[in-house]
């Protein structure tokens, strides 16, 4: 398997994880043909598609404050995405042209209830618009439409995927998991961030909505897969309480990702499918 198409999901800090994995296929000599990819998953692939390898990746999330990621007073969103945009515009190109490797990207124009599918003209925008949580991250506009995060309808786009390229598709799911337990009583370890300006009450507001969120994402998935499954499906072994938020957890994401890259990789050189992923 000299060359796939490799499918990026969404997660949040969990996204972490597509770094280790990307740096196990480096190893194995596998090279990228295009990327399809959805909110984490997306900025994670554009910058694999910009020309960084593993260890420029993780140089990157090392050394950025994710503080600064958090920017108030947009409307449609408890967190702006300016903060987000100014960050990614240090590092990647101006547009997916660009790009050393196609590039698509999930959306939701929540104006039309339509999915939307981003893969030209300006770059950053529309990562801003993939990875717009609904009511947590403000709405993007963007080529007359209202977009949020793709994790919406489609989180791990591997019927996109297929559509790039006549290559094998390797889907990486880092979603989080639909039992993840709830805190309600501001439990410090949640949206730590947030509460130097949010009010406790409203960030366990924040935590069940994300709850909310991450049990029909993790079932529209499910049924996508049934649908269009990819040839070979990563789920790296995060702990279940990783949340989106943890970006802290960055070595454990990234040898999560790489022993589930490394898993999959000797699986194939054996001729077997990897191993089944725990639901």
């Amino acid at each position: 398997m000299d060359e796939i198409v490799l499918v990026l999901g969404g997660g949040g800090a969990r996204g972490l994880a597509h770094v280790g994995v990307i740096r196990a296929l480096e190893e194995g000599g596998v090279r990228v043909h295009a990327i399809a990819a959805c909110s984490m998953g997306g900025i994670v692939g554009a910058f694999l598609a910009s020309g960084a390898d593993a260890d420029r990746m993780e140089a990157v999330a090392r050394e950025i404050r994710y503080a600064d990621l958090l920017a108030f007073g947009e409307v449609g969103g408890v967190v702006g995405g300016d903060g987000i945009a100014t960050v990614l515009r240090r590092y990647l190109p101006e547009r997916f042209e660009d790009l050393n490797v196609p590039l698509s990207l999930t959306a939701v124009d929540v104006q039309r209830g339509e999915l939307v599918i981003l893969r030209d003209g300006p770059l950053v925008p529309a990562l801003r618009a993939t990875s717009a949580l609904p009511g947590l991250i403000a709405p993007v506009e963007h080529e007359d439409r209202l977009l949020v995060d793709g994790g919406l309808l489609n989180n791990l786009p591997v019927d996109v995927g297929r559509t790039l390229a006549r290559r094998p598709v390797v889907a990486v799911d880092v979603a989080v998991p639909p039992d993840r337990s709830l805190a309600l009583d501001g439990d410090k370890s949640a949206w730590s961030r947030l509460r130097e300006w949010v009010q406790p009450q409203r960030a366990a507001l924040t935590g069940l909505f994300m709850k909310s969120f991450d049990i029909p994402q993790a079932l529209v998935t499910r049924m996508r897969l049934t649908m269009t499954p990819p040839d070979v499906l990563i789920r790296p072994a995060l702990d279940t309480e990783f949340g989106v938020e943890q970006f802290g957890r960055i070595d454990e994401a990234l040898a999560a990702g790489y022993d589930a890259g490394r898993g999959a990789l000797a699986a194939l050189r054996d001729g077997a499918s990897p191993p089944a992923p725990e639901e």
